[in-house]
């Protein structure tokens, strides 16, 4: 995947965040494509080889989804998974998940406000929102670069 199909993917999702067009069920395989787009842009895991390495199951509570998210230690990794699986669970609104990980919804509002729900605790809260702030990092920076091209 190049930084084209990231930057068109995030204007995608900022679309749909923005517009709240209410198909809820397209969230989870938007979310799941930033994601992949994002996990093979450079600009995207440099920014995460500050954060430790970790994993949690981001549920798309209005939509009846989930996504693992594995992160951290400069590596991304997403893939479907059921809703009741394994590990962290982290809730939230497909709306907000769009936001959130399609870089219009700043990470301090979405976790100062409730608008993210974690299931398993404050470290598992703590890496999410670190990791949300270093995948708009470097959505910025890709973007910024595919401009350049």
């Amino acid at each position: 995947m190049s930084r084209a199909e990231l930057v068109a993917a995030l204007d995608e999702a900022a679309a749909r965040a923005s517009r709240g067009d209410g198909d809820a069920a397209a969230a989870a395989p938007l979310l799941l494509r930033v994601l992949t787009a994002a996990a093979a842009t450079s600009e995207v895991t440099d920014a995460l080889a500050d954060v430790s390495a970790s994993r949690a199951l981001l549920r798309v509570t209005d939509a009846d989804a989930a996504i693992e998210l594995q992160a951290g230690n400069g590596r991304l990794h997403a893939e479907p998974a059921d809703v009741k699986g394994k590990g962290p669970k982290i809730d939230a609104a497909s709306s907000t998940w769009l936001g959130l990980l399609g870089g219009t919804l700043r990470p301090w509002l979405a976790f100062t406000r409730g608008l993210v729900v974690c299931r398993a605790g404050l470290d598992e809260l703590r890496w999410i929102q670190s990791v949300a702030e270093r995948l708009q990092r470097g959505y910025e920076n890709a973007r910024a670069a595919e401009t350049e091209r």
